[in-house]
């Protein structure tokens, strides 16, 4: 099938050929795993942090400030003398500034009319089609930055050009918890190469830990789908979208206010032929000519570590 636009003659519209007509459903694609992380715990307080920040008003960005408290010890003064005041002490995390992101599609009359009728599945309606098509979109270039900030990160478990392995993990988690980030859930993600070494190494160990709960997550359950067990409390899961560094690649561990994302919701005016107003993204559809309708997926957002301790970068050897 050819690539492209909707048209009658190319992309979906090729379908139509002249041997038989045929039904339409979604392809699989590595992708959708990205859609099973986004109801994980973690996920869904970036998302929550990031809708309780409400609309930028003057500002093009965010920024958060942390306060160091709770963290001084008493000490011993003289009955009759005051203690000496000591300062709070304040510092300031990275601002996000949301911009916009888009992408769009182009689709004819003529290959609605002559293949519209041959969706099915996710995708039985144009309409449909689209939704499932502006969602995914929107997702996936979403953690895909989110995953990138693995690069950035000043913590990192595992070692350059190596193989990851169960002493290396056990090793990022202590050291997590010596920061204080060890409560609450966590997610991490790595790449098939990144869980195979690790199950090799689990399963190499012998002895009680091959029956132990652990032991027993290293072997990959079917119909568990992108998941792939809870090791040392971190919940991990495949990802396609894992960026490389040289020829290492880097996952990523991370809890709960990890991770700042800003959306800015931007409404369509009531000129606009709005298609899905979803808020935190939008599709948009004008005529462009030639019986063609041209649908744009549009997000303003912006992401960035908000607190390193809470994030790490996992890297091991990329074959």
């Amino acid at each position: 099938m050819a690539a492209g636009d909707w048209l009658s003659t190319a992309g979906i519209g090729d379908a139509n050929i002249a041997v038989a007509s045929r039904a339409i459903r979604v392809a699989l694609d590595s992708s959708v795993k990205n859609m099973e992380i986004m109801g994980h715990p973690v996920v869904r307080s970036i998302m929550a942090e990031d809708q309780q920040l409400g609309q930028l008003m003057g500002a093009l960005g965010v920024s958060t400030s942390f306060l160091t408290l709770g963290t001084t010890k008493l000490i011993a003064v003289a009955e009759g003398t005051e203690a000496t005041p000591t300062d709070f002490s304040v510092a300031n995390s990275t601002t996000v500034s949301p911009g916009r992101r888009a992408a769009a599609r182009d689709i004819g009359d003529f290959g609605i009319a002559l293949n519209a009728a041959m969706l099915q599945g996710d995708v039985n309606t144009v309409i449909a089609l689209l939704s499932y098509d502006g969602l995914h979109m929107w997702f996936n270039d979403w953690l895909n930055r989110i995953v990138a900030l693995a690069s950035t990160a000043t913590n990192t478990i595992g070692t350059t050009a190596t193989a990851l392995t169960w002493e290396e993990l056990n090793e990022g988690v202590v050291a997590f918890k010596n920061r204080g980030a060890g409560a609450g859930p966590a997610l991490g993600l790595l790449s098939a190469k990144g869980v195979n070494d690790l199950n090799a190494d689990s399963l190499s160990l012998g002895g009680a830990f091959q029956f132990s709960q652990e032991g027993r997550a290293a072997i990959a359950t079917m119909s568990a789908g992108a998941f792939v067990g809870s090791r040392n409390g971190v919940d991990w899961y495949l990802s396609s979208e894992l960026d490389a560094d040289g020829g290492d690649t880097l996952g990523m561990v991370l809890t709960g206010g990890a991770v700042r994302s800003k959306h800015q919701v931007v409404p369509l005016p009531s000129t606009a032929e709005a298609v899905i107003n979803a808020g935190w993204y939008t599709v948009e559809t004008r005529r462009i000519g030639g019986g063609i309708s041209r649908y744009e997926t549009v997000s303003h957002n912006a992401v960035g570590i908000l607190e390193q301790a809470r994030f790490a970068a996992v890297r091991y050897v990329t074959v």
